[in-house]
């Protein structure tokens, strides 16, 4: 199987330079590496185009957020599956032969994601990830001393957005990533469990292993953080879910609030339900398809 990887950056010249650098020692080879430059005034462009010749630039006029820059690299691969890759990653030099191996035994196995890694490269961020009542999601193994990685693939609900592999034939049968979702956060989640309602399979190839130079949070989370994260999750769960789960929902989100940090939480939480009418509205215009997915 021929594997596109889909790297979007938004001002990410600094960053950029880690994967690409890795995905050239990849054994095997992606079939190509497209780069999403996302409204970026960082001259990303030009430093891809100088020291990365063999890359595909694919540029966007304005900020397209993370499913929307993923899209419109996706339209523009031609591999039979096709990698959506973080700009802050570092795959490891045999990373894809785990995920051209796991699509290749399983053909209802739609998703695939990769083991993630912390930068001490011994502590596991991702291993698959779980969505809660109440649209909260927590990643497998966080925080895990790293054990050996197996040769199987582990189902999830969902695998994170940060490298995550899609077969050709789901995007033909679901759709893209939903781009109402801008600029960031659930599109990931949002999308795994549209290709699972479709019969998909999703699961993580853990002998994938790539670095995620991602900070481990410590401390208060940003308000813009908070309000951007719980705005998507109320979004998601308009989305996916029916009147007859919204009981339980709402005494999981009250029970949540009342356990966890409330005051962290409860004034981006207002703010989310208090937009819920629109989510609502919008959410209903997809589905009558004045919007595309």
């Amino acid at each position: 199987m021929q594997i596109s990887v889909v790297i979007v950056s938004w001002n990410g010249r600094g960053r950029i330079g880690l994967p690409l650098e890795a995905l050239r020692r990849c054994d095997p080879p992606a079939a190509e590496v497209i780069v999403v430059d996302n409204g970026s005034r960082d001259g990303l462009s030009r430093f891809v185009r100088e020291k990365y010749p063999e890359v595909m630039l694919v540029r966007a006029r304005t900020n397209l957020g993370f499913a929307g820059g993923n899209n419109l690299g996706i339209v523009n691969a031609s591999g039979e599956a096709v990698l959506l890759l973080n700009d802050d990653t570092e795959p490891e030099a045999d990373w894809l032969g785990p995920v051209r191996d796991a699509f290749a035994a399983d053909g209802r196995l739609g998703v695939v994601g990769c083991r993630l890694l912390y930068p001490d490269r011994k502590t596991v961020q991702h291993l698959g990830g779980v969505v809660h009542r109440n649209g909260l999601t927590d990643h497998t193994a966080w925080g895990e001393d790293l054990s050996p990685a197996g040769t199987g693939v582990l189902e999830a609900e969902y695998v994170t957005g940060a490298a995550m592999a899609v077969r050709r034939e789901v995007f033909a049968e679901i759709g893209l990533l939903d781009a109402g979702f801008w600029p960031i956060y659930f599109e990931e989640v949002d999308f795994c469990e549209r290709a699972r309602r479709a019969g998909w399979k999703v699961g993580v190839a853990p002998a994938s292993t790539v670095i995620h130079h991602e900070s481990r949070t410590t401390g208060r989370l940003s308000p813009g953080f908070l309000r951007l994260y719980h705005r998507n999750r109320l979004r998601f769960l308009l989305k996916n879910r029916t009147p007859r789960e919204w009981p339980g929902i709402l005494r999981a989100e009250a029970q949540w609030l009342v356990r966890h940090r409330p005051w962290d939480n409860l004034w981006p939480c207002a703010l989310a339900w208090a937009a819920a009418p629109g989510h609502l509205l919008d959410v209903y215009l997809e589905g009558n398809g004045r919007r595309g997915r």
